[in-house]
């Protein structure tokens, strides 16, 4: 909780700046970019200490979820919703 509210506030800081800047239009690039170096670098560590799936459980899955349609247009919109909304 407390690293979100940290996260959260770093993203306001991030967003005033880059106003101040006059580079408010790229903001979203900006932290979209961070959010993915955020993440792999998570990734890179789990990787490190052992800690992955086997490829045959990623695919078994992939393709489970295509066969009942995770990935239609449908099901991704109501996703984005979901997490714009949650």
């Amino acid at each position: 909780m407390a690293t979100e509210t940290a996260l959260l506030a770093n993203e306001t800081e991030i967003a005033n700046a880059m106003k101040v800047l006059r580079l408010g239009e790229w903001t979203d690039d900006l932290l979209n970019e961070i959010e993915l170096d955020r993440r792999l670098k998570i990734s890179l560590e789990q990787a490190d200490r052992g800690e992955v799936r086997p490829i045959e459980e990623f695919e078994k899955e992939l393709n489970e979820k295509f066969a009942n349609g995770y990935f239609t247009k449908e099901n991704a919109r109501k996703r984005i919703e979901e997490k714009s909304n949650g």
